[in-house]
């Protein structure tokens, strides 16, 4: 079992650490129950503890967290305070998760026993609730974390009327926004201390907030484990100010980070500036930090940085250059997308991974090399690069993925590495300029529709390749019946079942002369060393006529 580290760390951000360990046993889950998605609104978070002697029993009910959670692991702690002060009784409640994240949440009921407990009266701290609590041997208390939303001032709010915690949710705002760190309702007063992660979402007209101090969640996703810029689609947004006393977040010049400055959380869409670097002790971005930024034209990560968040620099529309720290290890998901002007991107070595889409839409990019270091590539990497010419892949990869270098109809040339089992379905699709395309012998496996819509020359297939990985019908389909294939000669007779262009079979010398004693070419015609059918060469060098060397002076 893996634990989802992040996801940890911020439950227990959530929770005051006690100074001494209990014995906490008996955990046990009720699995997933229910994978339908915002089934979290339908259930309400309840803690139900029961005390026999000095034995705690305590039920956490709908509990959310991703559906991909295996276990959970429960640890308490009592921090006995001072002689007038209660007893402090913090319990964790933390998921494990597998390798890979679902995309759905569910609730969960955990429970587990505490032993040792020897008092009644008690201050609690577990998982969403903080207060005093009384209990009476054999009797269960139920808390249940009841809340209600409502509008104050024109701004709406989920209040959490056990604690008095008022959430900030989605509103209409125009111009500065300063967040008030109380509201009053019916008589109550409640404290701001949570923004709903999709408060902000595409307001086009907010133009400054401020953030106060008692605001202690701010966008945090805990079903799915992460932080997501929580002022996605704010295109107007030019600074985010915070309360310098507030425990979690902090403001640099308006953009936002957390409180220890490790953390680059949101730089502002409208920010006026054309030119940014990223402060040293900065380790990592966001997801979706710089999001749709209109102004940046340069951007320099400091070589501290590890990790670059999903979407990081999605459609950055005068995003021309950004200088890549040594430190990272691999790039997310469209962290580049439709980054419309970026021109070059250096891969630094050392990224081992590049995730789904990560320049696709960056119609002005024109050249990449990716270092050795490079083991997997994600699907549609490059898909919609109109401008990429020329490419260097790495030579460690095993897989071509699904639509890689998608209507990228200016690369003229690729390189195909020799330790490549497959080249998946539409990887070619619409590569218009692409001539040549030479597929190792170490290639088994190929995709439908793998060149639909190209005007290749010559494609040679050097290896065996097994048709029951795929659809073999659709391999050529779009791709017209002009181009010249070259196969082994074992192979032709499988090729022409679903090509009806023109087949030739590749040499099985070891000198790289092609065999051209198959009755069905026409022998008069030249052959280059490469295998390539010429009527007649035109440039001086070594042919091949009738099996037999020629050479043109």
């Amino acid at each position: 079992m893996k634990k989802n580290n992040v996801l940890c760390l911020c439950v227990v951000l959530m929770l005051a650490v006690g100074a001494n360990a209990q014995t906490v046993s008996d955990t046990q889950n009720s699995g997933c129950l229910s994978h339908t998605r915002g089934a979290e609104d339908e259930q309400v978070p309840t803690i139900v503890l029961k005390k026999e002697g000095n034995i705690l029993s305590v039920e956490v009910q709908n509990f959310i967290s991703n559906c991909a959670t295996s276990d959970f692991v429960v640890n308490s702690s009592i921090d006995e305070g001072g002689d007038c002060d209660p007893w402090t009784l913090t319990i964790n409640v933390i998921p494990v998760l597998g390798e890979l994240l679902a995309d759905c949440v569910c609730p969960f009921n955990v429970t587990s026993t505490i032993r040792d407990i020897e008092r009644n009266h008690f201050y609690l701290d577990c998982w969403w609730y903080q207060g005093y609590v009384e209990l009476k041997d054999g009797e269960p208390l139920v808390l249940e974390d009841v809340r209600e939303d409502v509008t104050i001032g024109g701004v709406n709010y989920s209040l959490r009327k056990a604690l008095h915690h008022a959430m900030l949710k989605k509103s209409e705002w125009e111009r500065e926004l300063h967040i008030p760190f109380e509201v009053n309702y019916e008589g109550q007063t409640y404290s701001v201390i949570s923004i709903d992660k999709d408060a902000f979402r595409d307001n086009t007209t907010l133009t400054k907030v401020t953030i106060p101090h008692t605001i202690k969640n701010l966008g945090f996703d805990a079903a799915y484990g992460f932080y997501m810029n929580p002022f996605i689609g704010c295109t107007a947004l030019e600074s985010i100010e915070v309360d310098e006393v507030n425990p979690v977040v902090c403001s640099i010049e308006g953009v936002l980070f957390n409180k220890e400055k490790t953390k680059l959380l949101c730089f502002p869409a409208a920010a006026n500036c054309t030119s940014y670097t990223v402060p040293e002790g900065v380790t990592w971005i966001e997801g979706c930090a710089f999001m749709n930024n209109r102004n940046l034209v340069n951007v320099t990560l400091p070589d501290g940085v590890a990790t670059l968040g999903s979407s990081a620099f999605y459609g950055c529309e005068s995003l021309e250059e950004v200088k890549l720290s040594n430190s990272l290890q691999g790039l997310g998901s469209w962290t580049f997308g439709n980054c419309r002007h970026l021109k070059s991107v250096t891969i630094p070595e050392g990224v081992t991974f590049l995730g789904a889409s990560l320049f696709s839409g960056c119609t002005n990019l024109t050249s990449v090399t990716m270092p050795e270091s490079i083991t997997s590539i994600d699907y549609a990497v490059f898909e919609n690069c109109t401008s990429l010419k020329s490419i260097t892949l790495s030579p460690n990869l095993d897989q071509i993925e699904h639509k890689l270098f998608l209507n990228c109809n200016s690369l003229t040339e690729i390189q195909i590495p020799k330790g490549v089992t497959w080249v998946r379905s539409n990887a070619f699709q619409d590569c218009t300029s692409l001539k040549t395309v030479d597929l190792p012998e170490s290639v088994y496996g190929l995709g439908d529709f793998l060149f639909s819509g190209c005007q290749l020359e010559s494609l040679y297939i050097r290896g065996v390749i097994d048709f029951s990985f795929s659809n073999h019908y659709y391999l050529f389909d779009g791709m017209g019946t002009q181009t010249n294939v070259y196969v082994l000669p074992t192979e032709v007779e499988k090729f022409r079942t679903i090509y009806n262009g023109p087949i030739y079979p590749l040499s099985e010398q070891a000198n790289g002369i092609f065999d051209i004693s198959n009755p069905s070419i026409n022998t008069s015609d030249f052959f280059d060393l490469q295998g390539r059918r010429l009527k007649y060469p035109s440039a001086k060098g070594v042919y091949i006529q009738n099996g037999r060397k020629q050479i043109k002076h």
